[in-house]
């Protein structure tokens, strides 16, 4: 997916250094410890570490780390045993947040969104349970926080598993709480763009033993199956989804200094939303008015009436921010060319007023 906005480490290059005498620092300990490549497996090291700090952030008691967010949406579904149930998401969004389900049999259903926030709108999730929904898959779109107390609220009413894609939302907050918090498990994802930058990787966390037990059994080596659930013959049938070593001691290394950054990156784009809001050239955006502090994975806006992009570079030019602009770099999933070829026959497809006016946004991003 093309990100709108620098990562953690392209914002702050000393990240690098700290990434690369972690690295440096690992093998130097292999020398002396040569078991020490063998203790990933068991989830050991940095990736226990890691797992710590990333539980520790949500306030839950449990952190998985995988190979990428895709995996860990898929293993999700295979823990929750949704394959070829019903569930509803957001018909906004990359299409990896539905793909594993998809390939489970499972059918989506698409609601509308919050026309300020790009999340799904708790109403239309209302509207489209039916006796056979299995479970809500929401989705931080653009790193904005979705209303987790309404979501949670339905999700609770109708039984239902309330799963968040929270990929590209790791240190957003809505109503002072990290964002999907409330989620029955967290996505998020450690590559490109994202707040944490470890190449590649993803990580599940929940306060859900018997779904962590299930995650480590369908994804861990046989050596964590047996340290953190007792089996005494290990799974060689699951799917091999936990994260490389190397992406743990980096993540690990960098975690409380990408956050520290992130920081500065909300300050910089909650003053751009307070200068598009002075200006009145665009709707209003409303994140300090709703309690919501993105992570601004991707900015965007409206146009209040027609565009006028010489006033607006001229008013962001006066208050001394170097933006270029551009088009969102997502559509509609049941837009979305392989999602037309493989699955618009068989999932029906409502229009979504919302979803579809997202395509008349505009991103900005920063040249500085």
């Amino acid at each position: 997916m093309p990100t709108c906005n620098q990562t953690a480490a392209d914002l702050n290059p000393d990240i690098h250094d700290l990434a690369i005498d972690a690295i440096s620092k690992y093998y130097d300990e292999l020398r002396d410890r040569p078991n020490l490549a063998r203790s990933h497996l068991a989830g050991m090291g940095a990736i226990a570490e890691l797992e710590a700090k990333i539980a520790r952030h949500y306030g839950k008691k449990y952190a998985l780390c995988l190979n990428n967010a895709t995996t860990a949406l898929m293993a999700i579904a295979l823990a929750l045993d949704l394959q070829g149930e019903t569930f509803i998401t957001t018909g906004y969004s990359y299409g990896g947040t539905v793909a594993g389900w998809l390939m489970l049999g499972n059918r989506p259903v698409f609601a509308d969104i919050d026309p300020h926030n790009l999340t799904l709108d708790p109403e239309a999730v209302r509207r489209a349970i039916t006796r056979s929904t299995k479970a809500i898959l929401s989705v931080d779109t653009f790193g904005n926080p979705a209303d987790m107390e309404a979501l949670r609220s339905i999700a609770d009413e109708f039984d239902l598993w309330l799963i968040s894609d929270a990929a590209q939302s790791l240190g957003a907050e809505r109503n002072g709480q990290p964002a999907s918090s409330l989620a029955d498990a967290i996505v998020i994802s450690m590559t490109a763009g994202k707040t944490l930058f470890a190449g590649e990787g993803g990580a599940i966390v929940t306060d859900d033993a018997a779904l962590y037990q299930k995650l480590i059994y369908l994804t861990q080596h046989p050596d964590r199956q047996r340290r953190d659930i007792s089996l005494l013959i290990g799974n060689q049938l699951g799917l091999n989804g936990r994260m490389h070593p190397l992406a743990a001691v980096v993540a690990n290394a960098t975690f409380e200094r990408s956050l520290s950054n992130l920081q500065e990156h909300q300050q910089f784009w909650l003053a751009i939303a307070d200068v598009l809001n002075q200006s009145g050239l665009t709707v209003p955006i409303l994140f300090r008015d709703r309690n919501i502090l993105p992570a601004f994975f991707c900015f965007s806006a409206v146009w209040r009436e027609q565009p006028k992009l010489q006033d607006l570079f001229g008013i962001l030019s006066e208050s001394g921010f170097n933006l270029s602009i551009g088009a969102p770099p997502i559509q509609p999933i049941y837009q979305q060319a392989a999602f037309v070829a493989k699955y618009a026959e068989f999932v029906p497809i409502d229009r979504l007023p919302n979803v579809e006016l997202a395509n008349d946004r505009f991103v900005l991003r920063s040249l500085s």
